[in-house]
């Protein structure tokens, strides 16, 4: 039987239970794509921004791996992530950078010392590749402060001395195009025209034909890497050497969402958030797979309108309506 040939993964540890993938969409192609652009323009910065639980963050990640891998690691890449308080403390802000950048030393020297020890080695970074560039990506970027952009502007126009392009990809919330338009009608172009001068909105799930993308990735992703093991042939063998594959479960899914939503009353256009989307699927998978109490042989419409209820997609779509509206 093909369950008898699944790889041995200790319980707990497969990539689907720990959250540790990303599977492509057309969202995050499209942002691909956009990032490609702007790089290739030589662009000085742009910003990319979307509701909570849209999957920004994970969509960030994805892109700089898959820049590493087009530019063969030639094109330095400092991501920031969102875990770190922004605060009007320019010494803290340079360590911040040094840290993310891979400095051996972040937090020795003084303020002006930890500001020369950034602007050379990220000079250092872009000099020593082809491209002559430095890519900056920078999560939760609505928490900036006007000073952060201050200080930014003097790492850019340091390395811009250098002829070394800085390339600043802003991350966050809808706040941060509000900040960005608040920039313009304040006359703070020096801000917008290097950090700001192009933008891209992510969205979440809105058709079928998205759906079906998502879960394309489910049936190509493989862990262990290389077995041949993907994540549906890993928890529905049986279905999966019958052929079956989440792929041509999008129009039940998509239903499954409706369904949801119109029995709490939602109304209003439909757009699926990536952790929604992500927990809705985990949960078919690990709780009607071949390793869970109630083992189902395939998924069906029932079945995922429990799954998208345990998710949490109500109560999160309901603070998503409540803010945007």
């Amino acid at each position: 039987m093909e369950a008898n040939n699944r790889p041995l993964v200790p319980s707990g540890t497969h990539k689907l239970v720990q959250d540790k993938y990303t599977v492509p969409t057309n969202e995050i192609m499209k942002l691909y794509k956009k990032v490609v652009e702007w790089i290739e323009d030589r662009a000085p910065g742009g910003i990319i921004y979307g509701f909570q639980r849209r999957g920004k963050t994970d969509a960030i990640k994805y892109v700089r791996d898959k820049l590493k891998e087009q530019y063969n690691n030639e094109l330095p890449i400092v991501f920031v992530p969102a875990k770190h308080k922004f605060t009007a403390n320019e010494e803290v802000f340079y360590e911040l950078l040094l840290l993310w950048s891979g400095h051996q030393f972040p937090y020795a020297g003084k303020k002006n010392h930890k500001f020369d020890r950034l602007a050379k080695f990220l000079h250092e970074k872009g000099e020593g590749s082809r491209f002559k560039q430095v890519v900056l990506f920078i999560d939760e970027a609505q928490a900036l402060l006007e000073a952060h952009y201050k200080w930014l502007i003097d790492l850019y126009n340091y390395l811009y001395e250098h002829k070394i392009k800085l390339i600043v990809i802003l991350v966050g919330q809808p706040q941060l195009k509000g900040n960005k338009d608040l920039y313009v009608a304040d006359g703070a172009l020096h801000i917008v025209g290097r950090f700001m001068t192009r933008e891209h909105q992510l969205f979440g799930v809105k058709s079928v034909s998205d759906m079906s993308v998502c879960l394309k990735g489910y049936d190509t992703v493989e862990y262990p890497e290389g077995s041949g093991w993907s994540f549906t042939r890993y928890y529905y063998p049986e279905a999966y050497a019958a052929g079956e594959r989440l792929e041509k479960c999008a129009s039940t899914l998509f239903e499954a969402f409706a369904t949801v939503r119109q029995e709490n009353g939602l109304g209003g256009k439909m757009e699926i958030g990536m952790q929604d989307l992500t927990n809705t699927i985990k949960h078919a998978l690990v709780n009607y797979g071949s390793e869970s109490k109630e083992k189902k042989y395939w998924i069906d419409l029932d079945t995922w309108i429990k799954c998208v209820k345990r998710s949490g997609y109500i109560d999160s779509e309901v603070s998503f309506l409540v803010k945007k509206g």
